[in-house]
C-alpha cells in the first residue's frame, strides 16, 4: 500500500488552513481540493479528515486569541514540517535513492496526531524553541517535492466540486 507520510499530511493540512484563512474560501472547498491532490499520490484521504484538522487548528488558535498571528503561526508550522524532521535536524527532500515525499507502507498519519503536532509547535513557538517561517516563505519554495508543488499549484474553486 502507498500511504501518505505523516509530515506531508500535516504540511498539507497547515497549508489548507492558511488557504482557508487568506483566500476566504469555503472550508469544504479547501478540504476537498487538498484531499483530491493528496489522493493522486497516496491512498485516498477524505476531505472530512482534512476539514477536521483545519477546524481543530482554528479552534485552538481562537482559544489562544491568536487574532492576526493565526496565519503566521499556521505558516510557521507548515515551514517547520517541510524544513525539519525534528527541531534543529533539517529534512532532506531529495536523497540519493529517493525523496522524502515517497509513500510509506503503513498509515502513520491521523487527524488527532496532526492537531497534537500543531499544538506542540505553537507551545514551542511561545517558549522560543522554534521560530516562525522566514519572511516571504511559501510552500512553493519547497521545490524538491512533487507533491508539495502540486498542492501549491492547485486552483481551488467551489465550482470544481459540484
Amino acid at each position: 500500500m502507498s500511504f501518505c507520510p505523516k509530515w506531508i499530511f500535516e504540511t498539507a493540512c497547515a497549508a489548507a488552513a492558511e488557504d482557508y484563512l487568506s483566500r476566504q474560501l469555503d472550508l469544504n472547498t479547501v478540504a476537498r481540493g487538498y484531499a483530491a491532490t493528496l489522493s493522486e499520490f497516496y491512498q485516498p484521504i477524505t476531505a472530512e479528515e482534512i476539514a477536521d484538522v483545519i477546524s481543530s487548528m482554528l479552534r485552538f488558535l481562537d482559544e489562544l486569541n491568536a487574532g492576526e498571528a493565526a496565519a503566521p503561526m499556521v505558516m510557521g508550522f507548515c515551514y517547520n514540517r517541510v524544513s525539519f524532521e525534528q527541531p534543529n535536524k533539517p529534512r532532506k527532500l531529495k536523497g540519493l535513492f529517493g525523496s522524502a515525499d515517497e509513500p510509506v507502507k503503513g498509515r502513520e498519519h491521523s487527524a488527532d496526531a496532526a492537531v497534537k503536532a500543531f499544538k506542540a509547535y505553537v507551545y514551542a513557538l511561545r517558549n522560543q524553541v522554534v521560530e516562525f517561517a522566514p519572511v516571504g516563505w511559501k510552500l512553493a519554495d519547497a521545490g524538491d517535492s512533487e507533491v508539495l508543488q502540486k498542492l501549491t499549484n492547485q486552483n481551488l474553486s467551489p465550482l470544481d466540486f459540484l
